[in-house]
């Protein structure tokens, strides 16, 4: 029966990883080097999106991909595949992800991109570390939320540059990485006529759920060394969401901290249901961001009060979208947190709404 499993792994060329990012590394290392480098080559689509390899594998094969698909694009039959429409978006996809990564071609050490996933489907999909995950003390997995497509990728990679700048600056002693995770489908802003309210809803949450438990324990079984990595999974606004659905499911995230600003719920009661010490949950929220006027509805208990648990740090900037100001405390918690330390804490104060928000109200801006 196990024979027969690892010939399933292999037959006709094509590479057929384990789905369990445990087992796909294992069965990775236990190919002769010539099979994984064949893999890699022929079957590049296949290499990069599998969770457990090693990343300079996974950004190797991914930018061969990209380069292939691109390639295919120009082919005509290629075209006739897609409507007028999807082939455009597509286009534009891997064109965004390809100017991003010119952009920080000759970037080494901490800086350099490792390509761990992509998808040119629909509003595109991306995950892109900063400083390999496999070497990195510690590791932070940023996972964005309303309206994140491909074209939010350079804004994204600046948010992730600065959350480790952060950290390193907490612990200089300590090599740092930074995953952005936009493994999935983030809801579109609502727009009252075209009645899309997918981000007031838990669907996009938990179909991402198996995804980003699957690339976290990819994370786990890809790192070198006997040391364990410190482990930080960050949420903003839906992408929270998307943190606590998938946490607090089949054995959850294994990760050593949980972080999340301007939530507007996490699909749970309490920090204790998010398969972590509630002691390692921390959120933080602006006095004056207007996801405050939408927790406590559709997505759950706002962990913004202290009957959630966990820890409530300090915000010291505006709005939605000001949580990676240079300089403020808001980004200098949030590193010290990546870097294993406590950030300031805030004294509660009660939640109150600040604007209205949702269909015809402002948008919340990423």
């Amino acid at each position: 029966m196990q024979q027969a499993s690892k010939d399933m792994h292999t037959e006709l060329g094509k590479p057929y990883p384990p789905g369990d990012p445990k087992d796909a590394a294992e069965w990775w290392k236990n190919l002769p080097e010539g099979q994984r480098e064949a893999y890699a080559a022929l079957h590049p689509e296949i290499i990069g999106r599998t969770d457990g390899l090693p990343s300079t594998v996974r950004d190797d094969a991914n930018r061969l991909a990209l380069e292939q698909e691109l390639s295919a694009m120009e082919n005509y039959e290629y075209h006739d595949k897609y409507s007028t429409d999807d082939y455009n978006k597509r286009l534009n996809n891997m064109l965004t992800l390809q100017r991003e990564l010119e952009k920080h071609d000759g970037a080494e050490g901490n800086k350099k991109l490792y390509v761990l996933n992509y998808d040119s489907e629909g509003d595109g999909k991306a995950v892109i570390a900063m400083g390999n995950p496999d070497t990195a003390d510690n590791v932070g997995v940023q996972v964005p939320g309303t309206a994140t497509t491909m074209d939010s990728t350079s804004g994204q990679l600046g948010r992730i540059e600065k959350l480790q700048r952060s950290a390193e600056n907490a612990d200089p002693t300590a090599k740092t990485s930074m995953v952005y995770w936009l493994g999935y489908d983030a809801p579109e802003i609502p727009v009252a006529e075209a009645g899309n309210l997918d981000v007031a809803g838990k669907g996009r949450a938990e179909d991402a759920g198996p995804d980003l438990r699957n690339f976290t324990h990819g994370l786990r079984a890809s790192h070198e060394g006997s040391d364990r990595a410190n482990l930080t999974v960050i949420g903003h606004s839906y992408g929270t969401t998307v943190v606590g659905i998938s946490a607090s499911k089949n054995g959850g995230l294994d990760a050593d901290n949980i972080c999340v600003v301007g939530s507007p719920g996490m699909g749970v009661d309490h920090a204790k249901d998010l398969n972590i010490d509630p002691d390692h949950f921390y959120t933080g929220v602006a006095e004056d961001d207007p996801i405050r006027n939408v927790t406590d509805m559709s997505l759950g208990t706002t962990p913004n009060k202290s009957d959630f648990g966990g820890t409530r740090f300090k915000v010291d900037t505006h709005g939605h979208s000001g949580y990676w100001n240079d300089g403020s405390d808001s980004l200098d918690n949030q590193g010290k947190i990546i870097a294993g330390q406590q950030p300031s804490k805030r004294h509660d104060k009660p939640v109150t709404p600040v604007v209205p928000v949702g269909p015809g109200g402002p948008a919340l801006q990423q």
